[in-house]
């Protein structure tokens, strides 16, 4: 039965997978729009990752520019509830692709929809303290901003003891016996969010009007 929900799960995402390349000129350039794909919400996996039916198919999808805690570590269980009540099962979503994973997953932000109303979801998660901004991957400073906003009125995950701020990656990196020890308590600024997108390429920052 995994094996066949799987292969349906690949099949899907490679149909989207080629829409993307049929637009990666329009994804490599930010003035144009990325591709959109609409679907229906089918599960919330964890804060940071959905499953979706498409008339494709099922797709996974990561939501870009954010990572949440995981399950085993502080403020992980609650990333995921507030996902949850963000998009219900059968939420109407629309999917701005960005890539695909090394998990076949689809890379996107998410879009809620309910008639008129678009709510951007990757956005949220991060303004409402549920999210971090993902350093490695993300490619706009507003991201920065968002986290720190949240940081600053202490929601969420930042409400919690400074010494349970632990950005995810080092997590799993402890998890997966790539270091011997978490580094001493995580004391993010807005300024090193800052450092670490130029470092990554990102855009010159302006700071937000």
């Amino acid at each position: 039965m995994r094996r066949r929900t799987l292969a349906r799960l690949s099949g899907a995402a490679k149909g989207v997978v080629a829409l993307l390349l049929a637009g990666s000129s329009a994804a490599a350039e930010p003035s144009k729009p990325l591709p959109v794909v609409t679907g229906k919400v089918t599960h919330v996996n964890d804060g940071d990752s959905i499953e979706v039916d498409m008339s494709s198919g099922r797709v996974r999808v990561r939501m870009s520019a954010i990572d949440t805690p995981e399950y085993d570590q502080p403020y992980g269980s609650k990333s995921s509830a507030a996902l949850r009540a963000m998009l219900p099962i059968g939420a109407a979503v629309e999917l701005e692709v960005v890539t695909q994973d090394q998990f076949r997953r689809l890379v996107a932000t998410v879009w809620r929809v309910d008639g008129e109303r678009r709510v951007n979801i990757n956005e949220a998660m991060l303004l409402e303290g549920h999210a971090w901004a993902y350093r490695r991957y993300m490619k706009e400073a507003r991201f920065c901003d968002l986290e720190d906003e949240a940081r600053t009125k202490r929601l969420g995950l930042w409400g919690q003891p400074v010494a349970d701020w632990v950005y995810p990656p080092e997590w799993r990196y402890l998890r997966n016996g790539e270091i011997r020890a978490l580094p001493a308590t995580f004391a993010e600024t807005h300024s090193k969010c800052i450092e670490v997108l130029g470092l990554a390429g990102g855009a010159t920052y302006e700071p937000p009007k």
